[in-house]
């Protein structure tokens, strides 16, 4: 059984991030994408659970490459996901306002804010939207998704560049007010192509370049000679869907890669499923060059860590996570990770349980 599925619902982003798969545009995403049909969604989520591959302990993302508040029926989907009782989480770049039913979100088990910045400036080299209307916009989330139901994790994913370093307190400041988590760790490039091409050195002048004026390789080196000898990609463990009803072989490959799809999940028997997501060739290139453990493991440099924002927490508290990336070998880093995740989506399914009947009773 999967503890976590990525379920893009939407293939479409309207964000232009220069260093992501989807807003550069450089594996013709929109032009192959789309929104998945509630129908087929519904298909596929009973499908899962028919042959045991989802239950109890699963929280289903809806995203990957898209923003999932641009599907025009996001209430269906989240009313399919509350009828089976399943854990969901969203990730948003929060630049669509959104009408959510009243109890649509209670099985809304985690929301992501992703943010480039905190200024017009940041906003304009990256996300491309208006900075006034993304704050106007996250304090609405906010208020609606409560009046909704989502009682979850609120998290605020601050991607570091280097024009944005100075800009880290106030995002923090922010989330302070709000009662939201912060945690601020290195953009870096979100393209399987361009970074395999600057692991191996080819990466054009230009890009390289213009890369080099936003994100910050130093640590790059030296984190992927850290990798352990066994390293295992966490994709292994996971499913991705994409808004077709594709299974995929990661969230990593863009849609013009040839592993990129490994046929209709719906039309494939539990073996199947489980052999092909282990058998790709291109995982092995991906592990040894060194991609996947990039992509998985975000770096955020001690002088950001140590304002990590968790609410209840003294001034200047220093993150637990950050306590154990100093002081513990690798191996035990992920598996405490690991843990963690579990232990913490089986929490939030009792408590949503229990919630639940207490408001039936009421």
């Amino acid at each position: 059984m999967y503890k976590l599925v990525y379920f893009e619902i939407s293939g479409v982003c309207n964000g232009k991030c220069p260093w992501c798969v989807t807003g550069n545009k450089s594996a013709i995403h929109n032009s192959h994408s789309s929104f998945v049909d509630p129908k087929e969604f519904e298909k596929v989520i009973t499908r899962l659970i028919e042959l045991k591959l989802i239950g109890m302990t699963t929280r289903i993302d809806l995203f990957s490459w898209g923003e999932p508040f641009l599907h025009p029926e996001f209430n269906e989907i989240a009313k399919i996901l509350n009828k089976r009782n399943i854990l969901f989480g969203i990730s948003t770049n929060a630049s669509r306002p959104i009408n959510i039913k009243q109890g649509l979100l209670t099985n809304m088990d985690q929301l992501t804010i992703s943010v480039p910045g905190f200024s017009q400036a940041s906003y304009d080299r990256i996300h491309g939207f208006n900075f006034n209307y993304i704050l106007r916009n996250i304090d609405s989330l906010l208020d609606n998704f409560k009046k909704a139901g989502f009682s979850g994790y609120t998290n605020m994913a601050y991607h570091i560049y280097q024009f944005n370093i100075e800009e880290i307190g106030i995002a923090r400041d922010f989330c302070l007010q709000r009662k939201v988590n912060f945690t601020p760790s290195f953009a870096y490039l979100n393209d399987f192509n361009l970074a395999k091409s600057y692991l191996s050195n080819n990466l054009d002048y230009a890009t390289l370049k213009n890369a080099s004026k936003d994100l910050l390789f130093y640590y790059v080196d030296k984190l992927i000679a850290s990798m352990p000898k066994d390293y295992s990609c966490p994709q292994y463990n996971y499913l991705n869907i994409d808004e077709q009803g594709n299974l995929l072989t990661c969230c990593v490959l863009p849609k013009n890669h040839p592993n990129y799809s490994l046929g209709p999940i719906l039309g494939l028997s539990v073996e199947e499923i489980k052999t092909k997501k282990v058998s790709q060739s291109v995982c092995r290139e991906c592990i040894n060059s060194g991609i996947a453990y990039w992509m998985h493991n975000p770096c955020t440099p001690d002088f950001a860590d140590c304002i990590n924002y968790f609410p209840n927490k003294k001034e200047g508290y220093y993150s637990p996570m950050a306590l154990i990336k100093k002081n513990l070998p690798s191996p035990f880093k992920e598996l405490i990770k690991k843990y963690v995740i579990i232990f913490k989506i089986r929490i939030r399914k009792v408590w949503f349980q229990l919630n639940n009947k207490i408001h039936k009773l009421n």
